[in-house]
C-alpha cells in the first residue's frame, strides 16, 4: 500500500467515508482516525496500533452541537469547560449515547470527547457527517508523533493517507477530565493545566492518572516509550558516552557530548512540552544505548510532561559488580544519584575489602542519606524492589565481591529482565553500560 502525505482535506474525507483509517493532525499530537460510528473502521485502528480493546478511544467532534446530534447529554460542568476550552486540547468524559459503538468506549458507560482546534482537522470535520475516533498515531506504548514524518516512520505502507498539518502546536496529548460521585477527576494531565480547570470548576481535581484497568484513554502505566531505555528524573544527567542526554534547560557547564538536547533554552514548559516527543524520537534514532532525561518542574504544564516521562521511563536498576574503595564508591553513588541500595551478597564479609562488610557499609550509607537493605534471596527480591520503586527513582543492586558466584548474577539478571527490568552496569571508572549476563560473569562491561 502506498502512503500519501498531503494537505488535501477532500482526499482524507473520501477515504474516511469509505471506511479507511487516515492519520490526522491535531494541536496536540497526530492521530490515527476512523469513522467513530463505523465499528469495522474503528476495529482497524485497534489492529493497526496493536492497542488493547480495553483501552478506550477519544471521539473528535467539530463542536458542542455535534454532541447533541449524536444524542450525547452533556452535564453542566462539562458545558462550563467547553465554553472556556473548546475547541482545544481538553477531553471530557460524558455519558455515552447508543449511537457510539461500545468498541469505542471499551464497553464503558462514558465516552471521551473533544473538539480539536487544528484548522485542517476542523475543515475535515466540516466535510464528513460523522465524528472521528482517533488515538495517537503510533504503535501502542510507543512515543506519540508530532510531525507527518513521525507518522510515516511508524505506518508507511499500512495506511493510505497522512493529512499533513505540519508540526503539532502543543506536542502533548489532551487533558482528560470527568466526574465520579460528585467529584471532578483528572484522568490524564495534558496540554490544559490542572490549575486552569480548577479555576473554572471552583474546586480541586482528584487525580486518577494511571490504572491497569483504564477508566478513560491514556491510563496504562507504561506508555509513550522509545525503543531504547529511557531513564528519567536526573538532577544532572551524567555525561555518559553511551547515552543521549536531554536537559530541561541548558546546563551551566555543557558537556562536550555529541548527543545533547535541550527542551527549552528559555526554561518555558510550553516549549519543553512541544519539543518533548520530537526530542525523544531523535534520541531513539541516535547511535546510543539509552536516554537520560533531566527532571522537569511538576507545576503547571510540567505535571503533564512529568507524567509522560514517568510512564516512558524504563524500570532501570544500577548494578555494582566490582569491589571498590570508599572514595570510588562514594563518587559513583553521587554520579548516578543513587537513593537506595539493595545488598544481594550471600556473604557480606570480605577479608580483602573489610570496608564493604555489611556493618561499615550500612553505617556509611546512612550517613550520606542512602537507604540500605540486605536481600540475598533471589526468590524474595521482587517484592522489596516493587516497594522501593514506589519511593526511590534510582536503586542500586550491590553484588561487589571478588567471587561473582556469591551473588548468583546470571540467575539474578535473567529473572529481573524477565520481569521487565533494565539492568545498567556501573563500571569502576564511572560509566554505564547495558548489562549482559556473559559480561557480568567476567566482571567487565561490553
Amino acid at each position: 500500500m502506498e502512503t500519501v502525505v498531503s494537505s488535501a482535506v477532500d482526499q482524507a474525507a473520501a477515504l474516511l467515508s469509505a471506511g479507511q483509517v487516515v492519520a490526522i493532525p491535531t494541536e496536540t499530537v497526530y492521530g490515527l482516525a476512523a469513522n467513530a460510528l463505523d465499528e469495522a473502521a474503528v476495529q482497524k485502528v485497534f489492529q493497526l496500533k496493536q492497542r488493547p480493546l480495553s483501552d478506550p478511544l477519544i471521539v473528535h467532534v467539530r463542536d458542542s452541537e455535534a454532541l447533541a446530534n449524536l444524542g450525547i447529554e452533556v452535564p453542566y460542568w462539562a458545558v462550563q469547560l467547553m465554553e472556556k476550552f473548546w475547541p482545544g486540547p481538553l477531553t471530557l468524559l460524558v455519558p455515552r449515547s447508543e449511537r457510539i459503538p461500545s468498541v469505542v468506549t471499551a464497553g464503558l458507560p462514558r465516552v471521551a470527547v473533544r473538539a480539536p482546534a487544528h484548522p485542517l482537522l476542523q475543515a475535515l470535520l466540516e466535510k464528513v457527517p460523522f465524528p472521528l475516533a482517533a488515538p495517537s498515531a503510533n504503535p501502542f506504548g510507543r512515543t506519540s508523533p508530532t510531525t507527518p514524518a513521525h507518522v510515516y516512520a511508524y505506518f508507511a505502507g499500512q495506511i493510505p493517507f497522512i493529512l499533513d498539518g505540519g508540526p503539532c502546536l502543543h506536542g502533548l496529548e489532551s487533558t482528560i477530565v470527568g466526574e465520579e460521585e460528585g467529584r471532578f477527576v483528572l484522568y490524564r494531565p495534558g496540554a490544559v493545566p490542572r490549575e486552569a480547570l480548577e479555576e473554572v470548576l471552583g474546586e480541586r481535581l482528584v487525580v486518577r492518572s494511571s490504572s491497569s484497568v483504564p477508566h478513560s484513554p491514556g491510563q496504562f502505566p507504561r506508555h509513550y516509550a522509545p525503543t531504547k531505555p529511557l531513564l528519567y528524573g536526573w538532577e544532572t544527567p551524567p555525561d555518559e558516552p553511551s547515552a543521549s542526554l536531554v536537559y530541561f534547560t541548558p546546563p551551566a557547564q555543557p558537556p562536550d557530548h555529541p548527543h545533547l538536547h535541550v527542551l527549552s533554552p528559555d526554561g518555558r514548559l510550553e516549549e519543553a512540552a512541544a519539543r518533548l516527543y520530537d526530542t525523544i524520537l531523535r534520541c531513539q534514532a541516535e547511535p546510543t544505548d539509552f536516554i537520560l532525561v533531566q527532571r522537569l518542574p511538576v507545576t503547571g504544564l510540567g505535571e503533564a510532561v512529568h507524567d509522560r516521562l514517568r510512564r516512558a521511563a524504563a524500570q532501570a536498576l544500577f548494578l555494582f559488580n566490582h569491589p571498590l574503595e570508599w572514595a570510588v564508591l562514594a563518587h559513583l553513588l553521587r554520579r548516578y544519584e543513587i537513593q537506595a541500595l539493595l545488598d544481594l551478597r550471600r556473604h557480606t564479609m570480605s577479608r580483602r575489602y573489610p570496608h564493604l562488610a555489611q556493618g561499615p557499609l550500612q553505617k556509611w550509607l546512612a550517613e550520606v542519606g542512602i537507604f540500605y537493605e540486605w536481600q540475598p534471596a533471589l526468590n524474595r527480591l521482587l517484592s522489596p524492589l516493587q516497594r522501593l520503586r514506589r519511593e526511590y527513582a534510582h536503586i542500586a543492586l550491590f553484588c561487589a565481591d571478588t567471587e561473582a558466584h556469591k551473588c548468583a548474577l546470571q540467575d539474578l539478571v535473567t529473572r529481573l529482565e524477565g520481569e521487565g527490568y533494565t539492568i545498567l552496569g556501573v563500571a569502576p571508572e564511572g560509566r554505564l553500560y547495558l548489562h549482559q549476563v556473559s559480561a557480568s560473569l567476567r566482571g567487565k562491561p561490553t
